[in-house]
């Protein structure tokens, strides 16, 4: 079993990087830059890579059908170390999933953009680090 969930981790692990790769991409190659789409990708990623943590840690009913980052987070507290900055970025990057799907929703500029690849970008690497430890 445990090998199942390393194995559907790394899976989730992978979406996760295929979402960062896109708003990386999107960011650097379109123009106009596609802002809304940049940054549900990089909530995406987050999403993704915290989820491979829950399956990791064997989830109980399956992967929850949820967006809020902070709600996912909460479910690996028990079982992961989690630095205090990744609930900061869950506040920032959290709206990008819905809000994104609805024009006018949210103001953004191309540093948010920025910012929030970054902090993808982070949730991935952490993720990844966890996994290749197992």
């Amino acid at each position: 079993m445990a090998n199942e969930n390393l194995n559907d981790a790394k899976e989730w692990l992978s979406f996760a990087e295929a979402d960062l790769g896109v708003a990386t991409h999107l960011l650097a190659t379109y123009n106009p830059k596609p802002l809304e789409i940049v940054c549900f990708h990089c909530q995406q990623a987050a999403e993704k890579a915290v989820k491979a943590l829950i399956v990791l840690n064997g989830s109980q009913g399956g992967i929850p059908k949820k967006h809020d980052l902070f709600l996912l987070l909460n479910q690996i507290k028990d079982t992961v170390k989690i630095d205090e900055k990744y609930y900061n970025y869950a506040d920032i990057l959290t709206p990008y999933a819905v809000s994104m799907r609805y024009p006018n929703e949210l103001f953004l500029e191309e540093r948010h953009a920025v910012k929030a690849i970054d902090m993808a970008k982070e949730f991935v690497d952490w993720a990844k680090s966890i996994v290749s430890i197992i």
